[in-house]
């Protein structure tokens, strides 16, 4: 089973909204997900029945591991002359390598504030 933990720029408050793990390829309809981990290997963990408003920063919880979701994919086909959805996917990251990635990214942007010029 799949719980959407929180929603916002990072882990938090929980919401209690689970979803069920369902067999099948592909993730067509409203709220249904295909969970993929982004990380190499790239691997997906199945599809899960999830809120439709699922967002990117959400926490969700999947087979007791908790990830954060760094992208929503929803793929759409050209069928009769309407556009039809295809495929749902979220691309999530473990919510430890979510935070370490968040620190180097501070550290990368944050300016250095030391000594310039000549050094004695």
């Amino acid at each position: 089973s799949a719980t959407v933990v929180s929603a916002g720029s990072g882990p938090g408050k929980h919401h209690n909204r689970r979803g069920l793990h369902l067999g099948g390829k592909k993730a067509k309809q409203p709220g249904l997900y295909e969970v993929r981990i982004a990380t190499p290997p790239p691997r997906s963990l199945g599809i899960y029945a999830l809120p439709p408003n699922t967002q990117c920063g959400e926490q969700i919880d999947v087979e007791g591991a908790s990830y954060v979701v760094t992208t929503v994919v929803l793929q759409y086909k050209l069928r009769g002359g309407r556009y039809v959805r295809e495929h749902n996917r979220l691309e999530v990251q473990p919510t430890g390598r979510w935070l370490v990635n968040q620190m180097l990214n501070n550290l990368v942007q944050a300016r250095y504030v030391g000594p310039t010029g000549k050094q004695d």
